[in-house]
């Protein structure tokens, strides 16, 4: 079967990478400067194998921590969902049901789930002993081999993919993942800000390493990235009850000296694929004093609650929150209330109503029975 891409197929990625992208910039030339014509060249590009991506944009966020991150232009993104629509079956069949990120059915909601499923297990319900080992990676998307991840994505490919598209898919994942987005790039931030970001958060225009946070593949790429670790924890060691989330870890087991004995191994393992592990970060205690992951404490009871940086960290949201729009307002204070609801944390949410500042409390006001923001008439 000869493989050619359709229009199609790509007006169907088109449409996936539209959703939520519709207001920016990038997103309205494309497809106001004649997007059945921009589709057209894309599909062309990709059978005549002329594909080539674009330069990339370079920002700088602040939270959770100073770092680098680079978007892709539009028309690239589109590619990235066709060709994340052609392997995700395949990828997913690969990767571990504690490997939480950026997957359909998980993410953090799943994974604290899964770790309070086996703290609770684990300990009886505070009945047993119960130990973890948290481990947190060093600069972890910055020190990605990035042909380390294209020869993985082509084996996994000429194995186990059995579409139409594999030539075309073969010839795009070098261009996807050996790409690098600092070369070239367009900053779209403060040179004073971007001074600022660590050397290990920066992506080097002249080394192979590192992956742009942020774009669809880099996600999928930081999950196969370590696939094999994932494999050899829970089935070398034998620690079942492992759970990842991009580069956070978290072991539960019922003996300390088995989390112990385990390290070495584990950083030895780390090295094949030139990962670090981060040691302040990274510490075996009892479960009993609280398991910090992804935003929460969780303890052997089955009880979680928001951690302190989470409390800090909205709170300071309240406090800069500013008024561009009355719909605009209403969205964003909606959306970090919904984040504080699934912490069950009332004496949060009103500590965050009280932190608003004055004139928003005039646009605004808080329902108390369906525990959301509305407008004022």
């Amino acid at each position: 079967m000869e493989d050619k891409i359709s229009f199609e197929e790509i007006y169907e990625a088109y449409n996936l990478c539209l959703k939520n992208k519709k207001r920016k910039l990038g997103t309205y030339k494309f497809v106001n400067d004649n997007v059945c014509a921009n589709l057209m060249n894309l599909v062309d590009s990709l059978n005549n194998r002329t594909y080539m991506p674009r330069t990339s944009n370079c920002y700088v966020i602040t939270e959770p921590a100073l770092r680098e991150i680079y978007a892709a232009q539009f028309s690239d993104r589109v590619i990235q969902h066709f060709y994340m629509k052609e392997v995700e079956n395949i990828l997913e069949r690969e990767l571990i049901d504690g490997c939480c990120s950026c997957r359909k059915g998980k993410g953090t909601g799943y994974a604290l789930e899964l770790l309070k499923k086996y703290l609770v297990e684990t300990s009886n319900r505070g009945k047993r002993d119960c130990f973890y080992l948290k481990i947190d990676l060093s600069g972890y998307f910055m020190s990605i081999n990035r042909k380390q991840v294209s020869e993985k994505f082509s084996r996994l490919i000429e194995e186990k993919y059995k579409g139409k598209h594999k030539e075309s898919l073969l010839y795009l994942t070098p261009l996807i993942f050996e790409n690098n987005p600092a070369l070239n790039c367009k900053y779209k931030c403060n040179e004073k800000v971007r001074e600022k970001v660590p050397e290990r958060r920066k992506m080097k225009k002249e080394s192979s390493y590192g992956m742009a946070i942020g774009n669809l593949t880099a996600q999928a790429g930081s999950n196969l990235n370590l696939s094999e670790f994932d494999k050899y924890i829970v089935n070398n060691l034998c620690l079942k009850l492992y759970i990842r989330y991009v580069d956070d870890i978290v072991i539960v087991s019922d003996s300390k000296e088995k989390l112990i004995n385990a390290i070495p191994l584990i950083v030895k393992k780390l090295e094949e694929t030139h990962q670090v592990m981060n040691v302040k970060k990274t510490k075996i205690d009892t479960a009993y004093h609280g398991v910090p992951f992804l935003g929460k404490i969780s303890y052997p009871y089955g009880y979680q609650k928001a951690s302190k940086k989470v409390i800090i960290r909205t709170c300071q949201k309240a406090e800069k929150m500013e008024y561009i729009s009355q719909d605009n307002l209403l969205a964003k204070t909606n959306s970090q209330i919904g984040y504080l609801k699934k912490y069950n944390c009332k004496k949060l949410i009103a500590h965050y109503i009280s932190m608003l500042p004055k004139k928003v409390e005039r646009v605004v006001r808080f329902d108390n029975d369906e525990c959301k923001f509305k407008k004022i008439l």
